[in-house]
């Protein structure tokens, strides 16, 4: 039983290494000035059209005003719109951008290059069995 509370303790430690490790690799990955959350939202609005900000809050699990914040700097750098809905001229809705399209497929290259690239150690199998366990995990 010792030996079970002391693996799972390594492991979180190991969770939270590799995590951090991935989190600063592909900030220093995805360029300067962009980040993960810059990525996730640019992802979200490029593969589900234009969102309002409390549907993009729900998705991410934060509140509106963070939505907000995060929607302020990429309108600042060009990567986002704010449009009146179609449906509703009430309604304002979030939409990438031309560029912000740009960016987004970038930034997305390099995630994969990255992943890629840190992963090239493994084998097919390591893999499909590290996929497999966080399946387990999930479910």
């Amino acid at each position: 039983m010792a030996d079970r509370i002391r693996l799972e303790d390594e492991l979180m430690r190991g969770f939270h290494e590799v995590f951090r490790k991935i989190k600063r690799d592909l900030k220093e990955a995805l360029g300067d000035g962009r980040n993960l959350g810059d990525f996730a939202f640019l992802r979200h609005l490029y593969s589900k059209g234009p969102q309002k900000v409390s549907d993009l809050s729900a998705e991410f699990d934060v509140t509106n005003s963070h939505v907000t914040q995060q929607t302020d700097r990429l309108v600042k750098k060009g990567w986002v719109d704010r449009e009146r809905s179609h449906m509703d001229k009430r309604v304002v809705e979030l939409k990438i951008t031309k560029e912000g399209i740009q960016v987004f497929l970038e930034m997305d290259e390099r995630r994969k290059a990255y992943f890629k690239r840190e992963f090239n150690s493994l084998s097919t199998g390591e893999l499909e069995t590290l996929l497999h366990l966080f399946h387990k995990l999930l479910h």
